[in-house]
């Protein structure tokens, strides 16, 4: 007989932590599509103008206003491609076009009252979706 323990069975161990990651991942997927849903009702407050922080009072006030209504449609659009992205690779299936067109849509027609905000918000995209490429692992 060997006077060393054996170590538990690395199969168990593995399933355990698998489990743990899996529940990490639907965990994160839930916080993004909450955040999502939270920055799409303020986009959506903000940008229809039922909520006005400011009237014209000035050019300061209306970049202000233009930059708040710009990250609030992004960070709906970052939460939202990672929410579906962490879905995905639960699943593990890639993101299609559909569903990746959709949110582009969704983004991009919030924004459709002013031509600033749909502006900054295009550029904003792709600087996220580059950011986003260029961190995924290969």
């Amino acid at each position: 007989m060997s006077k060393i323990s054996k170590s538990p069975n690395k199969k168990t161990n593995f399933k355990a932590k698998q489990a743990f990651n899996e529940k990490f991942a639907y965990r994160s997927v839930i916080i993004s599509v909450i955040f999502g849903g939270i920055f799409l009702i303020i986009s959506i407050f903000f940008n229809i103008e039922i909520i006005t922080v400011f009237m014209d009072k000035n050019v300061l006030f209306d970049i202000i206003d233009l930059l708040i209504k710009t990250s609030v449609i992004l960070l709906f659009f970052f939460f939202m491609m990672v929410s579906i992205g962490n879905y995905k690779e639960i699943v593990g299936k890639p993101i299609s076009w559909k569903e990746f067109l959709f949110l582009i849509v969704l983004s991009l027609g919030q924004s459709i009252l002013n031509l600033w905000v749909f502006t900054f918000t295009v550029l904003g995209i792709i600087i996220i979706l580059i950011y986003l490429y260029l961190i995924q692992e290969i």
